[in-house]
């Protein structure tokens, strides 16, 4: 950031178009509207409302706790504020707040009070056609319209209207259109400018959220409905287990969560030997204990009655309601017992969890069944379809168990539709209300808005001079002044997207740090570029020294000079580098060759250590057999010994060789990446030196840029020229190769 700002300095005293500047002045378009600005930006608040985002720490947002687990309505007055926030007060922006403290042109300027008139007259004529954002029954001459649109199509669709009614449907519809064209040509006439839009994009982002919410709300009390409706209905043929003891003794719930007693582990899962608990059955197979649900060997066993000789489930009556909440608590069960094994560090323990786990699975999968089994039954709850005066319109008709679970399903995704689209609309009302708040922090948007509502005034004070029969000198006259306005104000846009330029560059940079700190920051920006003057002759001084030549009379080079003779100097060293990269190689190239000979050496001596190997069983074969003339032999294996001895020793030779050719090759390695290193830094700087030398001088003063490559590196160069009355200073900055380097020019005016 710093060197932004010190590059930003730099580039505007540098520029010809503040040439004229004096100390103390501003050098931004209209500079009341960036006191404006500030003015503003301070106004806003230092949080804005997120309900979907959760705070710092928090484990939910606050839409999300609203939410839940969908089963209530919304109705938190702070949330639902929130949820349609609009920034800056509707009533007013800028200088126009809660506070109601109005922008002047003798106190803030003209620009300023234009730019702040805003919302106080936007915001009428927004709700004109679009409707209170804050209240849902205000729908505006839009929603006008819509509503006599649909009253037509539905009495032409009916088919039973007559000509009459259809006609004054007809004439309403074309009523409605004409007051809704009306209302938004008013709006649209001064709705133009980045402030505006913005504001009316979060003003019907908000509507949107609150709109949103009494959707969900009301399919929150859809499914809410429809789920009471359905946990009124009966089973008939519902099987539960005997034995209770899971829910309630063995893992006890509170608040949805379950608890497990230690002390009634093991007489559950029968590992108490001294009170053992097992399902048992009698002679007829009729298994009512309520000892247990598992047989000795563990296994579910399931309540039976012996009926003709066969054995049936013992069924019963039960609520939809009963059945949901059977499974749900075995779910809980089973959840608690699996957290206690994965929580447990008593080795003793574990195989007693481990069964508790797999009975406790067993009736809740038990439990599933039957309530699935319970949803599905289609017998018709209402055989009497007799529309009665006592009967309620949604049971004149057959309905089931089944039936009536499909409207429950029906409800809940329409709620989950509900709940995703609340969410969707909040976040696009969060995201509306940060472009407000980056439209009035960005100075291009002020301009813009500036611009756009001089444009209206000019568009109304030509409608009056034409509406009149014969304009007075007041509707000309003003006429006038709201051209003249208006072009002053394309000027300052102007000026400013020129002086911004490149968003990414110092410029923007600066101007962005005079917003900063209440505008102290800013203003401490513009007069340090004011003081600059002061040091121009400093500054001419410090460039002399620094392009001192002794070529030229100077008793010593400066840093600048110095280097680029340096450089100069290079070119020499360059060709003797060159030269000894061609004699290492040449010697690479004979030591590869004396490394191959060796290896023809080491393969001849290896083939002859063979041949000797043979010839020394052949002579102990003839040792053997030739006792008798063994002192005529010795002399022969004396011979041979010799010639062993002499063959080791070249040998030994060999590879004392090739560890020295090893040697001289890494030392040859080493010095080829040297010497490789020391040609990219001097390729750098002879790039660097023809960046330099490319720059082209500025008439006037200016920014030039220069560019140089040389043996495949690439250098960039920047130089700032100024040119004042006496001289021109030049001041250059390149970069290749990973190094920076630097340099300062003076040039004098000797006579004119």
């Amino acid at each position: 950031m710093i060197t932004k700002r010190l590059m930003a300095l730099i580039a505007l005293v540098s520029s010809s178009a503040l040439a004229q500047q004096q100390p103390g002045d501003g050098n931004i378009p209209a500079p009341d509207l960036f006191d404006s600005q500030i003015a503003c930006t301070s106004r806003l608040p230092g949080t804005v409302p997120t309900p979907t985002v959760a705070a710092m720490g928090a484990m939910q947002s606050a839409l999300d706790a609203a939410i839940g687990m969908g089963n209530a309505r919304i109705a938190d007055e702070l949330l639902l504020t929130d949820l349609g926030y609009a920034v800056p007060a509707r009533i007013g922006n800028c200088g126009q707040g809660l506070d109601q403290i109005a922008f002047t042109a003798a106190a803030q300027g003209s620009i300023a009070t234009d730019v702040a008139a805003g919302y106080a007259d936007l915001y009428p004529k927004f709700t004109a056609v679009y409707g209170d954002p804050g209240d849902l029954d205000s729908t505006g001459t839009a929603g006008a319209v819509e509503r006599a649109r649909a009253a037509l199509a539905a009495a032409e669709a009916d088919g039973t209207a007559s000509t009459a009614q259809l006609d004054l449907l007809r004439g309403t519809l074309a009523d409605a259109r004409e007051w809704d064209d009306e209302a938004r040509a008013e709006y649209n006439a001064i709705a133009a400018g980045p402030i505006h839009e913005a504001a009316a994009a979060q003003w019907m982002a908000g509507a949107a959220v609150l709109q949103s919410v009494e959707d969900y709300n009301a399919a929150v009390l859809e499914a809410l409905g429809a789920q009471a409706t359905l946990d009124t209905m009966y089973y008939e043929d519902y099987v539960p287990l005997r034995n209770s003891e899971l829910v309630g003794s063995v893992v006890i719930l509170v608040d949805g969560m379950g608890i497990v007693n230690l002390s009634r582990l093991r007489s559950y899962t029968n590992a108490d030997l001294t009170d053992p608990r097992v399902a048992t059955v009698d002679e007829n197979g009729v298994t009512d204990s309520t000892d247990s649900n598992f047989d000795a060997m563990g296994n579910l066993v399931v309540p039976m009655r012996l009926v003709d000789g066969e054995l049936h489930s013992i069924a019963l009556t039960t609520g939809v309601d009963d059945a949901r909440e059977n499974r749900d608590n075995h779910r809980i069960a089973v959840d608690a017992l699996k957290q206690l094994g994965e929580d447990n560090r008593n080795v003793l323990l574990q195989p007693v969890i481990d069964e508790a786990i797999r009975r406790a699975r067993a009736e809740a999968e038990h439990y599933e069944q039957q309530y699935l089994i319970t949803l599905a039954d289609t017998t018709n709850r209402n055989p009497f379809t007799a529309d009665l005066p006592s009967t309620p319109e949604n049971e004149a008709e057959p309905y089931s168990i089944a039936s009536r679970h499909a409207d429950y399903l029906s409800a809940s995704n329409a709620r989950a539709t509900a709940e995703a689209d609340l969410r969707t609309k909040a976040a696009d009302r969060e995201a509306a209300t940060q472009n407000v708040i980056d439209a009035f922090q960005n100075p291009g948007s002020f301009y813009a808005q500036l611009v756009a509502g001089r444009q209206a005034a000019k568009a109304e004070a030509d409608r009056q001079v034409a509406d009149a029969a014969s304009p007075s000198m007041i509707l000309t006259d003003a006429a006038a002044a709201a051209a003249e306005a208006l072009t002053e104000a394309e000027e300052a846009l102007t000026a400013y997207r020129s002086l911004v330029g490149d968003p990414e560059g110092p410029v923007a940079d600066l101007l962005d740090t005079l917003l900063e700190n209440g505008g102290d920051d800013g203003r401490a920006v513009v007069d340090a570029i004011s003081q600059t003057w002061d040091e121009t002759a400093a500054n001419k001084d410090a460039i002399a020294a620094l392009t001192a030549d002794t070529d030229e009379g100077a008793e010593e080079d400066g840093p600048v000079t110095a280097n680029k003779k340096k450089l100069d100097s290079l070119d020499g060293r360059v060709g003797q580098n060159e030269e000894d990269i061609g004699a290492l190689k040449g010697e690479t190239d004979m030591n590869a060759g004396m490394i191959a000979a060796n290896s023809g050496n080491i393969a001849a001596n290896a083939s002859n250590i063979a041949v000797n190997a043979g010839n020394i069983v052949d002579n102990r074969g003839l040792i053997g057999r030739n006792a008798a003339t063994l002192v005529n032999h010795g002399a022969r294996i004396d011979r041979n010994a010799t010639h062993i001895a002499v063959n080791s020793e070249r040998i030994g030779a060999n590879a004392a060789a090739i560890g020295m050719n090893a040697g001289m090759i890494a030392d040859n390695r080493h010095l080829i990446g040297e010497l490789s290193s020391d040609l990219d830094i001097v390729r750098a700087g002879v790039a660097a030196s023809i960046a330099l030398s490319r720059m082209p001088a500025v008439d006037g003063g200016g920014i030039s840029f220069g560019a140089g490559m040389f043996a495949g590196e690439m250098a960039y160069a920047v130089g700032f020229q100024v040119e004042r009355g006496f001289g021109t200073f030049d001041i250059g900055v390149t970069s290749s190769g990973g190094e920076i380097g630097a340099g300062v020019g003076v040039g004098l005016k000797v006579w004119h």
